[in-house]
């Protein structure tokens, strides 16, 4: 098993994530997997950018002990 840190994008939450943002996976993970135990819908993750370790990544990505993912909307106002 291996466990990624998930900063989810505002107002969305998950019971997978424990309380230190940590969610845990199988060991073969793709960033897929990762938005299938957050319960994110694909149409949902295309309208933001996905990262992993700061990087953009496709959800074809293999995941590794200790990756970080995070999203961000593609448009923001301000």
């Amino acid at each position: 098993m291996i466990k990624v840190r998930v900063t989810l994008p505002p107002g969305w939450s998950s019971k997978k994530i424990d309380e230190r943002n940590w969610l845990e996976l199988e060991d073969d993970a793709k960033l897929s997997d990762a938005l299938a135990a957050i319960r994110m819908p694909k149409l949902l993750a295309r309208a933001m950018f996905v990262c992993v370790n700061g990087a953009l990544s496709n959800t074809d990505a293999r995941l590794e002990n200790g990756d970080s993912v995070s999203f961000f909307p593609i448009a923001h106002g301000g």
